[in-house]
């Protein structure tokens, strides 16, 4: 059985593929993304319309194969669908692409390269146990609905069908057993982020401690913080399932200061804007992120120590079974702020990084947080021919000039230092780190990406740490063949 979320009246479609689920035609879903990794600190004003491109997505439910049938509007030479681990090698005849998809997951296609691609949400079939007449539910159906800022109450469950778009935010502060489930859309377009707007809730020079309900809403009474797509300050026992993040002002999903929280089966998707996470965790404990899309202009799954909330370490975090594509910063991220006394017993475990910019996997100690007891497993790290040299833009009106060179993003990165993005100015320790089973997907002959190790003096630095079975195109690379940067200070890494 399959269930295909149709584009509701009203609607923009993008017209670069005709899509056919199981021979039923459907219309790709609009989104805009970023054309080029050209980035700035926030300049006051939005970024350039200029430096976007349309793309597009197709979503539906399946507990059964299902052959997908693609009609491009323009001749190609090459077809990927991603991520490759999945083995898909689509059948191609003129313009017509055909595969199967065997199982859910995101899966995207692309034609002689990244730009314009298409991506598909293949969701498990499923009602999230919901019933929609239930006292407590919040329904809405297929079609388009404007709500401005939603707040949700203890118990209530938000149910936005497939072929929904809502268009505003949805938040909770200090709340019990929210849901937000369902495969509709929420959409971030409507909020505009401007010169004067406050990108989170957390304190900035002055003695705040976030955790408090008062203060919150007192910030958001009082200063311009935006909303972005979903926001939950201090909840517990809470579930995000299966919804689509779309065109956020900023971080698409800000987790602040919870405990016990589900997030399985999200996507974020048309993220082009200054500071678009994807999902990031400001001292939080308890969560897991499961089987999620993230496609962001900046970093995709992050884990922030913020001032404010940094009371509270962060813990037992796991990410598992994501699919990542970084158009700007890193796919899988510790930090840059960790204002946390600890983070620890945290896992990242069979994820695609299907596109990267600067860094693959990341372990940035910009505050005070003793970092330890991680294990970053059966993650594969894919590179094209058509990846583009990230460049931060000086001259607001110099076009990007880097198209075409050579360009390989960082595959590791762990680095202990006071910089721009440091609130505590103390350093931190990363040490008890285990990196497994890294796959390296990527043109033949390629050389190995970087790995590198940046220690701040003796007592700041990185040590205790293995990475065992690096993979580059199926061969295991020799110790001698990782190419590893350490600094003076980093001690017992070791490499099997």
């Amino acid at each position: 059985m399959y269930r295909i979320h149709h584009l509701p009246a009203g609607e923009l479609s993008v017209t670069t593929f005709e899509a056919f689920i199981q021979g039923e035609k459907t219309a790709p879903w609009y989104c805009r993304v970023s054309a080029m990794p050209y980035n700035t600190v926030w300049p006051g004003g939005q970024r350039p319309i200029e430096q976007t491109e349309l793309a597009s997505f197709i979503s539906f439910e399946m507990d059964e194969p299902i052959e997908v049938k693609l009609v491009a509007c323009r001749p190609f030479q090459e077809a990927v669908v991603r991520p490759l681990s999945k083995g898909i090698l689509p059948r191609v005849s003129g313009r017509e692409i055909a595969f199967t998809i065997d199982r859910p997951g995101s899966y995207t296609v692309e034609l002689d390269g990244w730009h314009n691609a298409l991506h598909i949400f293949a969701n498990p079939l499923t009602d999230f146990g919901v019933d929609k007449a239930a006292p407590g539910v919040r329904y809405f159906g297929p079609g388009v609905h404007e709500v401005g800022n939603l707040e949700l109450e203890d118990g209530e469950t938000l149910f936005l069908d497939g072929g929904a778009v809502l268009y505003g935010s949805v938040w909770a502060i200090h709340k019990k057993n929210v849901r937000i489930v369902g495969y509709g859309v929420i959409d971030g377009s409507r909020e505009e982020r401007t010169s004067r707007s406050r990108q989170i809730c957390s304190a900035r020079g002055e003695d705040l401690d976030c955790r408090s309900e008062e203060t919150v809403r007192a910030l958001l009474k009082t200063e311009p913080i935006t909303r972005g797509c979903v926001r939950l300050y201090s909840c517990q026992d809470c579930e995000i399932a299966g919804v689509i993040a779309r065109d956020s002002s900023e971080y698409a999903y800000t987790l602040a200061g919870c405990e016990r929280l589900n997030c399985e089966w999200i996507k974020t998707i048309g993220m082009w804007r200054y500071n678009s996470d994807g999902i990031d965790l400001f001292n939080c404990c308890y969560v897991r992120i499961a089987n999620g899309f993230f496609r962001n202009f900046d970093d995709c799954i992050v884990l922030k120590g913020i001032k404010g909330w940094d009371q509270t370490s962060q813990h037992h975090i796991a990410v598992t079974g994501c699919t990542v594509w970084c158009d700007w910063g890193r796919c899988l991220e510790l930090g840059a702020e960790t204002c946390a006394d600890e983070y620890y017993d945290i896992l990242w475990d069979d994820c695609d990084l299907i596109h990267g910019t600067h860094i693959h996997i990341d372990l940035q100690n910009g505050d005070r947080a003793r970092i330890h007891d991680m294990l970053v497993r059966n993650i594969r790290c894919e590179y094209s021919a058509h990846d583009m040299p990230p460049v931060y833009q000086q001259d607001m009106s110099a076009p990007y000039g880097a198209a075409g060179a050579p360009w390989q993003p960082t595959l590791i990165e762990s680095v202990i230092y006071n910089g721009m993005w440091s609130r505590d100015h103390m350093l931190g320790e990363t040490y008890n780190i285990r990196l497994e089973d890294i796959h390296i997907y990527g043109p033949e002959n390629m050389p190995c990406p970087k790995c590198r190790f940046v220690g701040a003096d003796e007592a700041h630095c990185n040590h205790d740490i293995v990475i065992e079975n690096a993979v580059l195109n199926g061969r295991r690379l020799a110790p001698e063949q990782l190419c590893l940067e350490m600094s003076a200070w980093d001690r017992n890494i070791t490499v099997k």
